[in-house]
């Protein structure tokens, strides 16, 4: 009798403590899903833990029932508070683990899209609307019928506005189409919605926000194409492995609305076993094959337009080794991401201003040289700037601006973060960093390979008790494409001089043979020679920055635009040409700004040795007085002999009917019979030779 009593007494404490046991055990099972599908992170541990919280559960199901048969209120209120505390702890567990593994599935190649087709016409046309469209009316549209934005939705435009098949001109690409359009060969045409992304960074069609009408549009969220997809390599993470990273400039800041060309492309070779890496970025005028244009030959940043597929499968025609992973990050991603880590820390190379996230100068952006604290907003306009402007003042249009300048400007915001992101400490932290970057990256990458990127920071940590700047034990290598940039004739806008970035063969093939000896494809053939100057503090030799040659001869259309970028290259000084900007003078190849002339290499050396001799000397004052001079007079001469050399081979390299632009070969007299023979009437050619040319010195 009195057991019953004591049982309806304790009905509640039964009823209650039987409720947060069945939540505890839902928990439980729900933490070991995630744990379990923490696939490759310490596999070994990951059972351990599984096998102790299926104990745990089978050990608090065996308490409650003997509480139940022996009910006392002590048992109970212990029961409650160790069901309470694990069930708290696993429930944190369980959700920090879910949140990551969702970030890591929202990253993965998007399964969906969101697709649009414009119909555009030219603002200074007779198209004002679609109401102007006649039977007479020239539309053009891209041919493929697997193009979705630039052909499939177009269906949808033509029934609405009931526009005649007879009407459709045919085209084979999007850059021929958009070009024919600005010629009047067509009234107007279906292009992709985001044609302002894809095309205002291209030559002819930089104000095409404004030189287009649109009007009418058609979008539709659509499952990704299997064919249009990248798929990652089987490889290990253990293995050598190549990562793309692209960086797409944007208005949208969710990528899976966003488009636009490739403004960032740095190709990454990492090697797990060494922790050896090799990086480079890609200038987006290089000039290369197109794998979607017919292998064509244009701007590298024109393949983007083809989408991630052309633009991988371009770059690795060209550098000749499989990209196995790649991660695409939209540009306004970028401010979350360094505002979630509270600022990264950059030694800016020069002051500067550039325009806001929304590439307008209304609240321009302007940050200072040297060490700086840069928020989301000032990270980006460093990762974007490669043009001084007439917006700022004097002391920001300071130093040398290019896309090499940004492609170095790039790689500095990224140490940044990476070294900011060692020091994260708070999971509210991490949560904000997973949100900031969740809808502006994707990868091909799966959820397995990506953790398995977790042994691969585990052998870092291991291998460094303090990772910072002063002791990186990742050695990364840098590599650069030393090249040509010329006015010549495009490949895909074949009626048009576009300015394109040739590289040299020899620095191409030191780049390839880099990457390759990294990827342990290739053995490698290791330098005996080694010399140095306890003077001077040691700098990494940047791989192919220094080689250079021939790159052969490219054909050039006759045009005004040719016309006047000869005379704006006559603007610039004796041993100047215009740098990868078209805009600024730089010093050419071999030669050093002094004294705000550009000389050659070997006289500043002379000069140096005489000045160095001279100090050391201990004659007299009147006679070191007129070494000095003979030695000034003789480096007068010297300077005065190559600067007309260099004049002369100026001067024949641009004759009055020749539309033609010329690099100079190895020597004096091969730039001079190059020159020469480029000046003729009938030349229609760029020409390049020899083993130094006076090509782009991205240095000076």
């Amino acid at each position: 009798m009195e057991k019953r009593e004591k049982k309806k007494n304790y009905k509640f404490l039964n009823i209650f403590s039987g409720f947060l046991l069945g939540m505890y055990l839902f928990i439980s099972i729900y933490l070991i899903y995630n744990i379990f599908n923490l696939s490759g992170v310490e596999d070994l541990i990951r059972y351990i833990v599984m096998g102790v919280l299926i104990l745990i559960m089978i050990i608090s199901l065996f308490k409650y029932f003997k509480m139940r048969y022996r009910p006392k209120l002590l048992r109970y209120l212990f029961f409650i508070f160790i069901i309470l505390i694990l069930g708290a702890a696993e429930f944190f567990a369980a959700f920090t683990i879910n949140k990551g593994l969702k970030f890591i599935d929202n990253i993965s190649t998007k399964k969906e899209k969101t697709y649009k087709t414009s119909l555009v016409s030219m603002a200074s046309g007779n198209i004002k609307s679609v109401d102007d469209i006649t039977s007479e009316t020239k539309i053009g549209r891209v041919s493929q019928e697997d193009d979705i934005e630039n052909n499939n939705l177009s269906v949808y435009i033509i029934e609405d506005n009931n526009i005649s098949e007879s009407s459709i001109v045919d085209y084979d690409d999007p850059i021929t189409l958009l070009y024919e359009l600005y010629e009047g060969k067509v009234d107007a045409a279906f292009i992709s919605g985001s044609y302002v992304d894809i095309y205002q960074t291209m030559q002819k069609f930089e104000n095409i926000s404004t030189d287009l009408i649109e009007l009418d549009s058609y979008s539709k969220k659509m499952k990704v194409k299997k064919e249009s997809q990248v798929v990652a390599s089987t490889k290990s993470i253990t293995e050598p492995f190549t990562l793309l990273l692209m960086g797409v400039d944007s208005t949208e800041e969710d990528l899976s609305k966003a488009s636009g060309l490739g403004d960032t492309l740095i190709v990454i070779t990492f090697n797990p076993s060494t922790l050896n890496a090799t990086i480079i970025s890609i200038p987006r005028d290089t000039f290369v094959p197109i794998s979607c244009y017919r292998n064509v030959k244009s701007k590298i940043t024109h393949a983007a337009s083809g989408g991630d597929k052309c633009v991988i499968n371009t770059i690795q025609n060209f550098f000749d080794v499989k990209i196995d992973y790649y991660a695409k990050m939209n540009f306004k991603g970028l401010i979350k991401l360094v505002d979630a880590l509270g600022g990264i820390d950059v030694d800016v190379p020069y002051a500067f201003c550039e325009t806001n996230e929304n590439r307008s100068w209304k609240d321009y952006i302007t940050v200072e040289k040297g060490w700086q604290h840069l928020d989301g907003r000032k990270a980006l306009a460093l990762a974007r700037n490669r043009k001084t402007t007439d917006w700022c003042g004097k002391q920001y249009n300071q130093g040398t601006r290019n896309d090499f300048v940004r492609g170095q400007n790039q790689q500095l915001v990224i140490s940044a973060i990476i070294n900011k992101a060692k020091d994260m400490s708070s999971i509210n932290q991490f949560y904000e960093l997973l949100d900031a970057v969740g809808s502006s990256m994707s990868t091909n990458m799966e959820r397995k390979q990506i953790l398995s990127f977790y042994n691969v920071f585990k052998n870092i940590i291991l291998h460094s008790k303090d990772l910072t700047d002063g002791n990186n034990i990742i050695n990364m290598q840098k590599l650069f494409l030393n090249g040509k940039g010329a006015l010549i004739q495009d490949g895909i806008m074949t009626s048009m001089n576009l300015y394109e970035y040739i590289p040299y063969p020899k620095s191409a093939e030191a780049v390839i043979k880099a990457m390759k000896v990294n990827l342990e494809l290739v053995a490698d053939e290791p330098s005996y020679n080694f010399s140095f100057s306890s003077d001077e503090a040691y700098t990494q030799k940047v791989i192919g920055a220094d080689l250079y040659g021939s790159i052969g001869s490219y054909p050039t259309v006759p045009d005004k635009q040719t016309t006047t970028t000869t005379e704006e290259t006559k603007k610039c000084g004796t041993n100047e040409e215009l740098g990868a900007d078209k805009e600024t003078c730089v010093c050419k190849n071999g030669y050093d700004r002094k004294d705000g002339v550009c000389v050659s290499k070997e006289e500043l050396n002379k000069d140096s040795k005489k000045d160095s001799t001279s100090s050391d000397s201990s004659s007299s004052s009147s006679s070191s007085s007129d070494s000095s001079s003979s030695s000034s007079s003789s480096s007068s001469s010297s300077s005065s002999s190559s600067s007309s050399g260099d004049s002369s081979s100026s001067s024949s390299s641009s004759g009055d009917s020749s539309s033609s632009s010329s690099s100079s070969g190895d020597s004096s007299s091969s730039s001079s019979s190059s020159s020469s023979s480029s000046s003729g009437d009938s030349s229609s050619s760029s020409s390049s030779s020899g083993d130094t040319p006076s090509g782009d010195n991205t240095n000076n």
